[in-house]
């Protein structure tokens, strides 16, 4: 068997892929700051669980509108680039909200927030793009690992920090660090050498030619629905400004969000770094292991619906963290792996699109649940059964790839 790449000989021998994980570093970082802000500030205007979890659904469901767009513009131009211009206009946008927070105008809050996301939903399957193309097949499940942690990481870090910060200096500071952010993340990218795609001119690089590809490879399909599958309970996660503001007699305000946000991702951050080193980066291994992981979820979600106290309801996040870690960096790997570089960019905006679709769709009927009169808890446990399609879906992905 061929020995597992270490983290730390990726990080010293791939110059260009220290600078792409440092960018993705401080930008999740400034993602955390303006979520907890975000929340805060809607908390302020409404007391309504379902015009909260409404945050959350600007900030996925526009990407799926903007997929078909999304995926041949990566497949089509300079991802540098893309990914210069997404961090900068982000970054603007970072300081209109101060302007629509002091106005109290929540209409444009969520507008603003859909800008931004829009911009999100070019600049992630760039990113996904990226990574192939400057580092080895060897060291993909590595560096999807690093990938994956750095986005755990920011949420154990950036969520505490960015709650803390909220807390004690107000919501429009952690808006100009989110801003500021953005523009650190750009000078990585900067430094980037230029990323055209493989495709040229004769290549078709429509969507639907994308949609093509998949029909004809039905497993690979399987494999680009893991994700999704994985959404069908987001729900679940978008009650966290539940769970953590107020349903428990002392625990309420940004800085219990952010520690129950940070417990989730320091659950996370373990699931994305260990486990592909225990199952030493074997593919058939990896698959199977999804289906046991989306089992897991079940089982956790249970437990989390019959959570007393806070320290509980962190303890269950966290394991589903970890669970979810699994699952996105097995998920990613294989799924990198497997796609020809022509259709990177077209496959991974669908996957990511229809992910945060089912994310938004299960996170709204979350909120409509709560709002009609049901505990965190009851709309937890409804939602548990829903990972067992993901378990379906990874079985038949397992068994036809074998």
């Amino acid at each position: 068997m061929a020995s597992v790449v270490r983290y730390r000989d990726l990080w010293r021998t791939n110059r260009n892929f220290r600078l792409f994980f440092c960018g993705q570093l401080v930008s999740f970082l400034g993602d955390w700051f303006t979520t907890i802000a975000l929340y805060s500030a809607v908390a302020e205007l409404t007391n309504s669980a379902l015009a909260l979890t409404l945050v959350l659904v600007c900030k996925t469901s526009p990407v799926f509108l903007i997929a078909p767009i999304a995926g041949p513009i990566v497949d089509r131009v300079d991802r540098r680039r893309l990914l210069l211009m997404t961090d900068l206009g982000r970054g603007s946008l970072a300081l209109i909200f101060i302007g629509l927070h002091q106005l109290g105008n929540l209409p444009a809050i969520y507008l603003c927030t859909i800008a931004s996301t829009l911009l999100a939903g070019l600049a992630i399957p760039a990113k996904q793009a990226v990574l192939p193309r400057i580092v080895s097949a060897s060291e993909y499940s590595a560096a999807n690992a690093l990938g994956g942690a750095s986005w755990a990481g920011m949420l154990t870090i950036g969520a505490a920090v960015g709650g803390t910060v909220t807390a004690l200096l107000g919501i429009d500071a952690s808006f100009v660090i989110d801003a500021a952010t953005f523009g650190v993340s750009a000078a990585f990218f900067y430094r980037l050498p230029p990323q055209r795609p493989p495709t040229d001119k004769s290549d078709d690089t429509n969507f639907v030619a994308a949609l093509r590809y998949l029909k004809r490879n039905p497993a690979l399909a399987g494999q680009a629905c893991i994700k999704t599958c994985q959404c069908l309970a987001g729900g679940v996660f978008a009650l966290i400004p539940l769970f953590g503001g107020g349903l428990w007699h002392g625990y309420d305000g940004a800085l219990w969000l952010g520690a129950l946000y940070a417990i989730r991702g320091l659950g996370t951050l373990v699931g994305t770094l260990w486990f592909r080193v225990l199952v030493r980066d074997n593919h058939s291994i990896m698959r199977l292991s999804l289906v046991a992981a989306f089992a897991g979820q079940v089982v956790v979600y249970w437990w989390l619906a019959h959570a007393t106290t806070f320290a509980s309801a962190c303890v269950f996040y966290s394991f589903s963290g970890l669970l979810q870690g699994l699952v996105w960096v097995f998920a990613g790997t294989l799924l990198q792996a497997g796609v020809d570089p022509k259709f990177h960019g077209r496959v991974f905006a669908l996957e990511f699109g229809a992910m945060t679709l089912t994310l938004a769709l299960s996170s709204m009927a979350a909120g409509a649940f709560v709002d009609a009169g049901l505990t965190p808890q009851a709309t937890v446990l409804m939602m548990s059964p829903l990972p067992l399609i993901g378990v379906l879906v990874a079985l038949y992905v397992y068994l036809a790839q074998r």
